[in-house]
């Protein structure tokens, strides 16, 4: 026999026989997570608890979504300091990468939670396929990018001729040069405060810009009270902002990607 081939006869004659059964010493497999809505409300963390029944998913925005991104915007602030639905038609129109929404779906036979939400408008159907089955907006965030390391006035503003005029780096609203992400707007409709959907949209839609490495920076302006909400989020308070939208009186707040960090035991 040639000296190769009883070599590996040899080592095959060595090896222990297969066998199905795992090696004493291996240490076991790891467990795949069990899916969310199979947990048992026993074993979730208290803040998860209060949106077992919603079973909210996260989507992309666009232009699609515009009236219902116009309805929850007026919905969730005051009407000063809401975004008129041609700033939004603007930024999902020419950004809708940077935006996200947090959704529900529900047929109008639907009871809990979500009965009332369902019906107080004409929502869109989830699916072709499923066409009594409604799509409910629970929350949004509506975002651009600008030059500024925070929100000013002209990163609020959006160009009155973009539909004819399309610029990559106006003097106001979107410049996709920027290298901040400005948050314009981060809003829940308020029969679903306080169930952590809120944190749960931005600590998604925080990881998903910074992954995606679109900018350096998030910036955002927020009242006093809201100041350390987003601090547990990971954003740090810089001072009081210039801003004159919705009134004033406005603080400025940063997330810096070399350095800040959400910490989940806080948020």
């Amino acid at each position: 026999m040639p000296r190769d081939l009883l070599a590996d006869r040899n080592t095959l004659e060595s090896m222990p026989p297969l066998s199905k059964e795992p090696a004493a010493n291996s240490p076991p497999p790891p467990e795949e997570p069990m899916p969310f809505y199979r947990v048992p409300t026993t074993l979730m963390e208290e803040r998860f608890k209060k949106m077992k029944d919603l079973r909210p998913f996260p989507l992309l925005l666009n232009q699609d979504d515009l009236d219902d991104c116009d309805w929850l915007e007026h919905v969730a602030f005051e009407p000063h300091e809401a975004a008129s639905r041609a700033k939004l038609e603007y930024r999902l129109r020419t950004c809708g990468e940077l935006c996200s929404g947090l959704f529900s779906s529900a047929y109008l036979t639907t009871s809990g939670p979500l009965a009332s939400l369902i019906k107080a408008r004409k929502f869109p159907s989830i699916d072709s396929s499923d066409s009594d089955r409604k799509r409910l907006l629970l929350g949004h965030i509506i975002a651009t990018k600008h030059s500024s390391p925070i929100v000013t006035d002209e990163a609020m503003d959006f160009p009155s001729d973009w539909r004819t005029n399309y610029q990559l780096s106006p003097s106001v609203g979107h410049n996709e040069d920027g290298e901040t992400v400005c948050l314009h707007s981060l809003c829940v409709h308020p029969d679903f405060h306080g169930k952590g959907i809120g944190a749960v949209l931005l600590k998604g839609w925080t990881q998903r810009i910074k992954d995606s490495g679109v900018g350096k920076r998030i910036a955002l302006i927020c009242r006093e009270h809201l100041v350390s909400w987003y601090e547990k989020a990971g954003f740090e308070k810089v001072g009081p902002s210039k801003c004159q939208y919705g009134g004033g009186g406005w603080v400025d707040m940063v997330m810096d990607f070399g350095k800040n960090s959400i910490d989940d035991d806080d948020f």
